[in-house]
């Protein structure tokens, strides 16, 4: 029986499998293979049980304002909202999210499949479990995958040791966790692993390019990522010639031809044209398309035979996809919040966690930066080390992954939410480093197939340690300074950041509700309730009336509440958006309700089981 059901995961988990050149080590290759596999099933069963445990005594994550936003959308799709139609209808105005649909194919099917045998909501709340609990056991799969390529099972199982104990990363696929962040991570460390396969074949570089353009077209964050890819593609053929041609030419053509019939499936025909930059459009497939069929077409040239006319012609495509996008879209290659209204960014986007730069990062919450930024560190001063001690395809296989990992930290240093990928490609790649760097010996003992220097190293640049030395150092220097850094609110009990918090406002007639920014997805979720602000640049004009409103003073909020037809205010007094508020207009009406002054305009509405104080304007 335990034979079965071992046989049984390993058909399962096959993409972690990889071919021994020795035949003699076969034996111990597979025993090696099946203690992996086992300890990734262990892992990933322990973390989504420790999640459900925690969710049922009250101190889960729950779901996050983009989760709760993605519900939103696959709610209106069963509801026969069109496939390509992406516009919240209940945001005031409404507005067109740049999300794609691709992800809530998944939900739909699970949510659809449990309703044949369950009440609706309970199948919605399975659904919203299994699908991150499938994703982690993806994720670890493909972190095994990577490590495995550049290191053997040894790096596989220290690999996932690490992934264990990085919430960084974990925290993307805790149950709820149903936005699209999840399943990029998975694609991201599945292209990778896919592209670092020994030897390269057309099949394994087909599969990471066609995965790369999935992950594209569900969301343009990991675009610097695709590209780094995509480079060391290129750069592998231009050093290598033909004997990594037809994997090349896969490789171009997977993500050139994925991305286009992504395009085709998922943007609607009236806005081929319409150039989005923020979410998935002409300008991606452009870049796609021009690179990956440019790419297959000089790897199909027999007259490039040496490395210099292979630059040559590799540097004329660059220079050609360049001008495309810098004639054709150079608004697209400027900073991304360039046209967010000031106060939007001041008051909203600089604080929001994910957004805070590795400035804001030092300066906010130091103690978090080890655990945020110190693995991949860690990971790219190693692994550029060991890859100049490789040779040939190996080497190629350190510097494809640290050149992704370098983009992805790269954009961490910009947004937190970089680190995210980073740190899913350092937790393989860092262990990687250091079972290549201090091998075990067969004449001396080891420690989970670890040598001794190796589990010393491991021990010591591990998640959990990063987490500690953080602490430490901000105690110490606190302690040497006398200095102390400030408590920066963002969750707790009164913060109104649980889902639950809104769900008493569905009793009251459906109207229009003015709350804060990050109420608003939850009120979506929770209520039949239209709202005016939400977490999402692209609703301009109502996050602009909320900030008219809390910061006017009481007799102008009034006003502004009359004329926008707004039936309820919601006001959170615990809320972390309440306190910049009251700081930007100690005047204003937000000032005014959080030190309990209510004005003779507004009239309190009883509601129980919230920390929301819910008013009605007097008419």
């Amino acid at each position: 029986m335990r034979r079965r059901i071992v046989g049984a995961l390993s058909l399962l988990l096959t993409g972690m499998r990889t071919r021994s050149v020795d035949s003699g080590s076969d034996v111990s290759n597979r025993k090696q293979g099946i203690e992996t596999r086992v300890l990734l099933i262990i892992i990933g069963l322990a973390t989504v049980t420790s999640y459900l445990l925690l969710a049922a005594v009250g101190r889960g994550d729950g779901l996050s304002t983009d989760d709760a936003m993605r519900l939103v959308q696959v709610r209106d799709f069963l509801a026969g909202q069109s496939w390509f139609d992406l516009t919240q209808y209940r945001l005031s105005p409404p507005g067109s999210m740049h999300w794609s649909r691709l992800i809530d194919v998944p939900l739909v099917v699970l949510i659809r499949a449990g309703e044949i045998v369950l009440p609706s909501a309970l199948a919605e709340r399975i659904a919203i479990v299994l699908w991150p609990s499938a994703l982690l056991l993806l994720f670890l799969a493909g972190v095994a995958r990577l490590a495995r390529e550049l290191a053997g099972d040894a790096a596989a199982r220290l690999a996932l040791i690490f992934t264990a104990a990085m919430a960084a990363v974990l925290q993307h696929f805790r149950p709820g966790a149903i936005d699209h962040h999840n399943a990029q991570l998975v694609l991201l460390v599945w292209s990778l692993a896919l592209a670092c396969h020994t030897p390269l074949r057309p099949r394994e570089a087909a599969f990471a390019g066609a995965i790369s353009a999935l992950s594209l077209a569900i969301g343009v964050e990991m675009a610097p990522a695709i590209a780094a890819l995509a480079a060391a593609m290129a750069l592998h053929w231009i050093m290598r010639g033909e004997t990594v041609k037809q994997a090349t030419m896969a490789f171009a053509l997977g993500l050139a031809a994925v991305m286009l019939g992504l395009f085709i499936a998922t943007v609607p025909p009236a806005h081929y044209g319409i150039v989005t930059c923020d979410a998935f459009s002409i300008v991606h497939v452009a870049a796609a398309c021009i690179g990956g069929i440019g790419l297959a077409v000089l790897a199909a040239v027999n007259g490039l035979a040496s490395p210099r006319t292979r630059l040559a012609g590799a540097g004329a495509l660059a220079a050609l996809l360049a001008a495309t996008l810098g004639f054709g879209f150079s608004a697209c290659l400027g900073e991304p919040y360039a046209q967010l209204d000031p106060q939007l960014r001041t008051l909203w986007l600089s604080n929001v966690s994910e957004a805070r730069s590795i400035v804001t990062m030092l300066r906010d919450l130091p103690h978090k930066v080890p655990h945020y930024y110190g693995l991949a560190v860690a990971a790219l001063g190693l692994g550029l080390i060991q890859s100049m001690r490789e040779q040939d395809d190996t080497r190629w296989k350190w510097i494809a992954s640290l050149a992704v990992l370098a983009a992805l930290f790269v954009v961490a240093l910009w947004q937190v939410r970089g680190a995210a990928g980073a740190n899913a490609l350092a937790v393989a790649l860092l262990p990687a480093a250091l079972v290549r760097m201090l091998p075990a010996s067969s004449d001396r003992p080891t420690y989970l197939g670890l040598s001794r220097p190796a589990l010393i190293a491991a021990l010591m640049l591990n998640p959990l340690s990063l987490i500690a030395i953080g602490a430490v150092s901000v105690r110490a220097v606190e302690a040497a300074t006398g200095a102390h850094r400030g408590v920066v609110i963002s969750d707790g009990p009164g913060t109104c950041r649980r889902a639950a918090d809104y769900a008493p406002l569905a009793r009251l007639p459906q109207g229009l509700v003015l709350g804060f920014i990050d109420a608003g997805p939850f009120l979506l979720m929770e209520t039949p309730h239209a709202v005016l602000a939400a977490p999402y640049h692209r609703d301009i004009k109502g996050n602009a009336a909320m900030f008219d409103v809390f910061l006017g003073t009481p007799s102008e909020a009034a006003a502004r509440i009359a004329a926008l037809g707004v039936d309820y205010v919601a006001f959170c007094p615990g809320a972390p958006e309440r306190y910049n508020y009251v700081a930007s207009a100690p005047d204003g009406l937000a000032a005014a309700l959080s030190r309990g002054e209510v004005p003779n305009s507004l009239e309190r509405i009883a509601l129980d089981g919230t920390d929301l104080a819910v008013f009605r304007p007097r008419r």
